[in-house]
């Protein structure tokens, strides 16, 4: 059986209009992607299909955390997600061929899986550092040693630079 069958949209059958959808990825799902940035996390998806004639427009809205190591203080921390994406999806010949947001399918299709773009939306939504405002939180998740640690290295002089040490070669 497929593991992404769970994420499929029955689309032959609906009407033209607005449909709301619901998707929930976790951990296990994101076991099915090689080498993926993501191995933990819950995160919550509502989709806005707006069927039409001649093609179905779709907005994610992704919100929840993943497991990922803070880059600040290295402690395990629930990173939080918020994002939102569009997808076109278009009826032609072209099927599987894809542009930026715009993907094709067979008018005969009758289904529309989402689960790729679940995943690829979750890791595009991923920020650059693994960083947040934890000091929020009643029970920060922080390493308060390694935080210390900085702390202390970050007050201490630092040494001359080599710029400094050219400064006075053509006063001889």
């Amino acid at each position: 059986m497929n593991a992404f069958v769970a994420y499929s949209i029955p689309i032959q059958g609906l009407k033209i209009g607005i449909h709301h959808f619901k998707f929930e990825i976790d951990g296990a799902f994101f076991r099915h992607f090689e080498d993926s940035p993501v191995q933990e996390g819950d995160i919550h998806f509502d989709l806005q299909l707006d069927k039409r004639p001649d093609m179905l427009i779709l907005d994610f809205k992704l919100k929840g955390h993943i497991k990922a190591e803070c880059d600040r203080c290295t402690a395990q921390i629930n990173l939080p997600l918020e994002d939102e994406r569009p997808l076109i999806v278009k009826y032609g010949e072209a099927e599987g061929e894809e542009e930026d947001e715009v993907v094709f399918i067979s008018r005969e299709a009758s289904e529309f899986n989402v689960a790729k773009y679940l995943y690829e939306f979750t890791v595009l939504a991923l920020p650059i550092t693994n960083t947040y405002d934890c000091q929020s939180e009643p029970n920060p998740p922080c390493n308060f040693e390694v935080l210390k640690y900085l702390e202390s290295i970050s007050g201490e002089q630092k040494p001359d630079s080599v710029w400094d040490a050219l400064k006075g070669i053509n006063d001889n």
